[in-house]
């Protein structure tokens, strides 16, 4: 698709339902992996380490702009820190997943996320949006997930990350705004809609043709809310 028309997806559908359920809360500790030569994805070193593979919770979890607690990266360079703390996940992508990959049995957080959900999506959450979920936590989305290697490692698909970003099926990032426990079943209600024009696929779709269009970056990383990674990333190349 031409970046042209890349900048304007999901710019129509802001204006989705404001609430929604999390279903699914996941973590997971840093860990040294070996990808076996009969299931090599890619030509970097066959070791390598992630807290990619996350595991469900069963129960209440902290989540400060620490970090959900038990769960960490292992490369801090690109991945954590304040404007990174939850990766969410729309729950509707699984099964398209489970049978676009053929994997029937690909479960809640094999994309890498801490937070999988019902009711939002990557075409309907919006930079800025600040999420109310359970009584206590309030976080706010801060930029879109641009899946590294490291996914198609985790889920043995050599291809993973250009069908993510073809499908728009990538999730996005939330700061802690209030601290508080998260846990599957909470309701979510988005208190607060900011920049209802910058939905987390039109950011996207802006990120990777950020070299044509220009000024579309120059907005995006205008946008105050945004992580301060993607600001930097968007005006690397000026």
């Amino acid at each position: 698709m031409a970046a042209g028309k890349n900048t304007t997806r999901g710019a129509g559908r802001q204006e989705a339902a404001a609430e929604g359920v999390l279903l699914s809360v996941q973590v997971g500790a840093v860990k040294r992996h070996v990808m076996p030569e009969n299931a090599r994805v890619d030509f970097h070193h066959p070791f390598w380490s992630s807290g990619i593979f996350k595991q469900p919770v069963t129960g209440p979890v902290e989540v400060s702009p620490r970090g959900v607690a038990g769960d960490a990266q292992a490369d801090l360079e690109n991945h954590g820190g304040p404007d990174n703390v939850v990766l969410a996940y729309d729950a509707d992508h699984y099964p398209a997943w489970r049978g676009e990959l053929g994997m029937p049995a690909l479960r809640f957080g094999a994309f890498g996320e801490n937070f999988t959900v019902r009711g939002f999506s990557d075409e309907t959450v919006c930079i800025g949006d600040v999420w109310q979920i359970g009584e206590e936590l309030v976080m706010q989305v801060s930029q879109p997930r641009q899946p590294c290697y490291k996914l198609a490692r985790r889920l043995q698909q050599a291809h993973i990350v250009k069908r993510v970003h073809e499908t728009n099926r990538g999730g996005w990032y939330l700061r802690v705004i209030t601290a508080g426990k998260a846990e599957a079943g909470m309701r979510i209600v988005r208190s607060k809609r900011m920049h209802p024009e910058w939905t987390v696929a039109r950011a996207l779709a802006v990120m990777y043709g950020r070299r044509v269009e220009v000024e579309a970056a120059r907005a995006l990383a205008g946008v105050q809310v945004l992580s301060a990674r993607w600001k930097q990333h968007l005006l690397d190349d000026e």
